[in-house]
């Protein structure tokens, strides 16, 4: 059995040592982080199949995104069209299925 010396040096150690601290960029209160933590465990539930990340930034998305905005996104219907990283279609690939460089491509600041 470890004498009171070894265990003090323990409790000094740990001390000195900082415990992990997650990280929370959103500034959450602890009640949002209990809620963010079911809310993110019913999704992976319903979506098994997706990344854990995934939830994340859709729930993170979703709670710091002003509704107007999300709003906006579905009016628009920015969400059908391909994003930034999209490969292009065949139609805008040369004959050897190269992506080619001169292809028209829509940024998101050109969307509108």
């Amino acid at each position: 059995m470890a004498d009171t010396s070894e265990l003090s040096e323990l409790t000094h150690a740990s001390e000195i040592i900082p415990r992990h601290t997650p990280s929370n960029p959103y500034n959450y209160s602890g009640a949002q982080l209990a809620e963010r933590k079911k809310c993110l465990k019913d999704l992976e539930e319903v979506y098994p199949n997706l990344p854990f990340a995934w939830l994340e930034m859709v729930y993170d998305f979703e709670k710091n995104t002003p509704r107007e905005e999300i709003q906006k996104i579905i009016d628009n219907k920015s969400w059908e069209k391909p994003g930034k990283f999209t490969l292009p279609s065949p139609s805008q690939c040369n004959s050897n299925e190269l992506w080619c460089g001169d292809a028209p491509r829509e940024y998101p600041s050109e969307a509108n």
